[in-house]
């Protein structure tokens, strides 16, 4: 008895042994291709600007790193020999860009409590909407007029409301116009119809109130590192840049199945 019950703990004290050498052996390896990876590192290979390392995560037996430069996330592949500037292709998918979505949307998500105190304006048709939505829009960009022309039906249909973030891309012109729509008190059916622009009162609508929330919109939009206009962000962080609708529903429709599934 005594002879089973001490091969027994033999047995036992074999097996953690092996088990613990096992993660060991895991944590040595696993990561192994990032270790020595480092912003001076890199820069022995190539000139690198002043940049924060944002993630490093092996890919494919290298160090996929991704670099924040002045708000701009710039994907490198990275050994100790060598450096690759550029993206990554895998099964005819873009691998690359799925991690520069993630680590945008996440912060996103970061700065959502200022973002929510940019808004100049909302608008939804429901007492309580399903999804909300951030455009980021500045009033004299043709393109983003395009957008805000669809915004109510968009809104009615996919039961969202928008929220919008008035950023220019275009100063001093298009801040000054910002400003304007803040000081009005615009409504998003006033903002839309643009009958304000043709009125060109813009020097007697300037207050120090529309220009506090135009400069921290602008530092948010530094912060999120966009340099055009209109972006539209879902609740969840992911992102749509430009005046493309159909992407926005399809990012939508992706989005609510992958809530519905999560339920």
């Amino acid at each position: 008895m005594k002879n089973t019950v001490l091969s027994a703990s033999l047995a036992m004290i074999i097996l953690l042994t092996a088990k613990a050498d096992a993660e060991s052996i895991a944590s040595m390896t696993s990561g192994r291709e990032c270790r020595d990876i480092t912003l001076s590192a890199m820069q022995q290979h190539v000139p690198i600007p002043p940049a924060a390392i944002l993630s490093k995560n092996p890919v494919n037996g290298i160090c996929e790193v991704i670099l924040d430069i002045n708000g701009q996330y710039v994907p490198i592949y990275a050994g100790k020999e060598f450096v690759i500037a550029g993206e990554m292709f895998q099964d005819r998918k873009q691998i690359t860009q799925t991690r520069l979505d993630t680590l945008k949307a996440e912060k996103f998500m970061r700065l959502r409590s200022d973002i929510d105190a940019c808004v100049a304006m909302s608008y939804t048709s429901a007492e309580k909407a399903k999804h909300t939505i951030y455009m980021i829009t500045d009033p004299v960009c043709p393109f983003c007029h395009q957008a805000e022309s669809q915004l109510k039906n968009f809104a009615d249909t996919h039961d969202a409301e928008f929220k919008i973030i008035l950023a220019s891309v275009h100063p001093p012109v298009g801040r000054r116009k910002a400003i304007e729509a803040v000081c009005r008190n615009l409504s998003l059916d006033q903002y839309i119809s643009g009958k304000w622009q043709a009125e060109n009162k813009t020097d007697e609508h300037q207050c120090g109130e529309g220009n506090d929330l135009i400069s921290a919109s602008e530092k948010i939009v530094a912060d999120l590192g966009i340099n055009g206009v209109p972006v539209f962000f879902l609740e969840n962080g992911r992102r749509v840049d430009g005046a493309d609708m159909d992407a926005l529903a399809m990012l939508l429709k992706d989005y609510s199945v992958t809530v519905s599934d999560a339920k």
